[in-house]
Formats: C-alpha cells, structure tokens, sequence
C-alpha cells in the first residue's frame, strides 16, 4: 500500500504552474518524473476517484448505523352519531400523540426496533370511565429473515463491492501513474535524443566550416583549384539546413516533454535551453522474459484491478443466488403497556396523571407478544433467475478480460525484452562502426595534409564519423526506451526510479513501511 500513499502525496503537494521554478539546468530524469507526477491533471482526476470511492465504502457501512426517531401528532374526529351511550348529536374524539424509536439493521439481516409510544386521548363516550386517557407503549419489533437476505455475506455485498471498487480505483490510479512515468520518460530520452544529434550537426557543421576556411588559404596560395572551395561550401550550406532541421526537433521533443510535465506558456521562452543530462551506458543486465513475466503477475495493478472486477462478479453471483430463495422471515414482537387518566364519576384502578401510565408500563402492567413466519415467493421467480443468468455472464467476461489482458502484456514484455536486446546490440555495432570512421577520418587527415586527398572525400568520411555517432544515440537511446517500457509492462517503473521506496520521500510525505 505504500505506492499509493507516496503517489497521492505527490499529487497533493503541486507546484507553481509558471516556468520560474524550473530547476537549474540540465534536467533530471528523477525531477522530471516528479513533476509530471505533481502536476498531471489527468492523474489528478484519476488520483479523486480514490477518496470518492472511500465515501461509497463509508455509505455502505453506514447502512448498518442505528438510527433514531421522532413523531407527534394530534387528530381530532367529529362524527355523527345516534348512539344514546354518547349522549350528543355527534360523537367527538381528540388524540395527541407522540413516539420515539431507535433502530438498527445487522449484518445478519436482522432488523430490530424499539419504540416508545403515548398518547392522551378524550372523548363524549359516556362508556368511557377516563377522560382524558393517558396510553404509554414500549415495543421491540424483531424480524430476521431464514432465506433471502439471509447472512452477512449476503446482508455486506454492496460494502464489499464498494470496497473492490476503492481497491480498483486505487490500482487505476497507480496504473496511470505508471503510464505516465513511461510518457514522461520517453519523452526525456526523446529529448536528449534530439539534442544529441543537434549538437552532433552543430560539430559537423563546423568541420565542414573548418575544411572551407582551409580550402580558401590553400586556394589563395594557389594549391587546390576552386571546385575544392565550391565544394566545402556546398557542404556547410547542406550541413547548416540538417542543424535547422535538428533545431526543430529538439524544441518539438522539448515542448512535448514540457506538455507533460503541465508547464505554463512561460516556460515556452526556455524550449532551446531545456537540457537533459548525459544519457546512461548501456549495460548487459535486465529481467529475462520469464523473470519479467512472474514479477507482472504480481506487480501490474492493471491485473490486479481486473482480478478484483472477477472478485466483484464473484459477489453479485452470490448476491443473485440468494435472491432466487423464497422470503421467509421470523417475525416477533413484544411490547408493554400503560394505561392512566382522570375518572369521570367515581374512583378507578387506573385513575392518575400521565407519569401515572409510564408507573404502571413499566412494571409490567400490561403487556402483548407475537412470533410466526413470513412466506412469500414470486411465482416463476423469472427476475431473479434472469439476474443470476447476467451476473454468471458478467463473470464470464471478467474472466475473458482478464486472459486478454494477460495475454497483451505477454505480448509488451516480450516486445519490450526484444527492444531491449537488439538496441544492446545496435549500440555495441554502433561503437564498433564510430571507432572504424574516426580511423577512416584521421588517416584521410593525414593524407589530405600530404596532398594525397580532396574535399570530397574527407566531407565524405566527416559524414561517416557524424552518422556513426548519430546511429550510436538512437541505439543507445532505443535501448533506455526498451528499459522504460520493459519495467512499466513488468509493473515496477516506479521502483525502478525508486519513487516508492525513497527514505527522503517517504520521510516527507509520511508514508508508512
């Protein structure tokens, strides 16, 4: 659980949208991981999903709180009447009446209420000995259904499915993260790429510029002819549109870098100056497909979040079964009661005050019980045999889901792995290519120095030497482009970049071992 701790730290500690806080240059790999991670407005929106899903768990539970209850009122009924123990042309009855309740649903499906009723009633009834009468109540209400709706595991799946669907929207979230880490790092060795090369047709723009120069002294001294001039001019023109060109890439490949790190339109002034550090060597060592495939079994939340969606259906398949029961329910209920008020003639028994009937409920005065069953049982029960047949069919997508998704990141590690390999290998022919051009290129040095050589041909072995380094950058950059995307289909880029493990970090951002 500590990924998800550090990441919604991160997310909560943003930073200032403008480019004054950019740090000194260049940039690093790690600062630009953080500050894609802070400032991503997608992530963030993926990172609320998280404290909402908290809030359903949390409204799930809260079915099961106790709750409390309150009613008053007053009736009052005016009725004809011929009946001579009334002794009026109408038989009139006011009531007030007032009650409190608590009540509570359990895990079990037991719902169980207790209540406290009374009511001060008056009549025209000659019959009636009490006017105003004073009545007081004390219910227990228990109902516990046998079938349907029977259990916890029952009575808990909605705070069970709310709870998956927290645990997925957790592993979404790191899901993205991780996409986003394998964007943002992409898009850095994009951009030390680009300024790679750009610095590599800066330096062959001035060998070239270098060779001219030269070529006019020997023209001038009457040594070469002018073609050899010509020549090394035409050759910095050429090499100057391959610097433009390799200008614009590098400010392409640093407004997409910026694009993911979400800095504002004033960092836009510091594209050409927004450098990376040096990229890394090469080495030997990365996860064989079999290692990379066991740690992502484990690792990728994308699998485990649809691991938890087959949880989820496993739920409903419970859920729906129980459903297709009968309803049976044990019903009980038993209750006490008080009765007071002030005689009309003569004394009686239960003449007093209101408290009076509070006295005599609670002592047990009088009292009342109830318990039976409950059966009822739709006839044909199509709705819940046909919800069952769905959830079994949402199920059996879940798992389908879950084998495709298994099987494309299959597919992405052994893509990743292979990336990886061959890269490794361009890189250690690319060094082996520059070291047989800058060879090639001294010793034509040379025999230009003795007169042995022309313009064509060193222009033509400084292209060799330039396009040989270029050939080692894109190697060597594809091959750190294999890592990141290797490691992010393994599930574990954020370790890689130890993102999740820093001590620093962890002690910033209080996240627990």
């Amino acid at each position: 659980m500590m990924r998800f701790f550090l990441l919604l730290a991160l997310l909560l500690t943003s930073l200032p949208a403008d480019a004054a806080d950019l740090p000194p240059q260049p940039l690093s790999l790690r600062e630009a991981l953080a500050r894609g991670l802070e400032r991503n407005l997608n992530l963030r929106i993926e990172q609320l999903n998280i404290p909402m899903g908290a809030e359903d768990v949390l409204v799930e539970d809260a079915r099961f709180d106790p709750f409390a209850e309150a009613r008053l009122g007053t009736r009052y009924q005016r009725t004809p009447s011929a009946s001579a123990l009334v002794g009026d042309d109408h038989a009139r009855r006011r009531e007030h009446a007032g009650a409190l309740g608590l009540g509570k649903e359990f895990h079990s499906g037991l719902d169980a209420r207790l209540s406290l009723e009374t009511a001060r009633l008056s009549s025209n009834a000659a019959v009636e000995t009490l006017d105003p009468e004073y009545r007081t109540f004390l219910f227990l209400d228990l109902n516990q259904p046998l079938l349907r709706d029977f259990g916890p595991r029952v009575n808990t799946a909605d705070l069970r499915l709310a709870g998956t669907r927290l645990e997925q929207a957790r592993h979404a979230y790191l899901d993205q993260a991780q996409r986003l880490v394998e964007q943002v790092e992409l898009a850095y060795l994009d951009l030390s790429r680009a300024r790679e090369v750009l610095q590599l047709r800066i330096e062959a723009r001035e060998l070239a510029q270098e060779l001219l120069e030269a070529n006019r002294i020997r023209f001038e001294a009457g040594i070469v002819p002018i073609t050899e001039v010509q020549e090394a001019e035409t050759a910095v023109a050429g090499r100057d549109e391959q610097v433009v060109s390799a200008r614009q890439q590098a400010e392409i490949a640093a407004q997409r870098l910026m694009e993911l790190l979400v800095l504002g339109r004033g960092a836009s002034r510091l594209t050409p100056d927004l450098t990376t550090e040096p990229l890394a060597a090469t080495s030997p060592h990365w996860p064989t497909t079999e290692e990379a495939l066991a740690t992502a079994l484990n690792a990728r939340p994308d699998l485990r979040r649809q691991q938890l969606e087959i949880a989820g259906r496993d739920i409903h398949l419970e859920f729906f079964a129980n459903q297709k029961l009968p309803r049976l329910d044990l019903e009980a209920t038993l209750g006490v009661n008080g009765l007071s008020g002030e005689a009309r003639n003569a004394a009686t028994a239960n003449q007093g005050d209101h408290w009076r009937s509070v006295d005599r409920m609670s002592s047990g005065d009088g009292y009342e019980w109830f318990t039976g069953v409950r059966l009822s049982y739709p006839l044909g029960n199509r709705a819940a045999e046909a919800r069952l047949r769905r959830a079994d069919y949402e199920k059996r997508q879940a798992i389908l889901g879950l084998k495709d998704l298994e099987n494309a990141m299959e597919t992405e590690i052994r893509n990743a792995g292979t990336a990886v390999a061959r890269s490794f290998e361009r890189v250690r022919v690319a060094e082996r290519f520059q070291q047989l051009a800058d060879t090639t290129l001294e010793q034509e040095m040379e025999r230009l120095r003795e007169g042995l050589s022309d313009s064509f041909r060193i222009l033509d072995f400084q292209d060799n030497v330039i396009e040989a380094r270029v050939r080692k950058t894109n190697a060597l950059v594809d091959f750190h482009q294999g890592l990141a995307g290797l490691y992010r289909a393994m599930g574990v880029n954020l370790e890689r970049h130890g993102i999740t493990h820093d001590p620093a970090l962890k002690e910033r951002f209080h996240v627990p071992n």
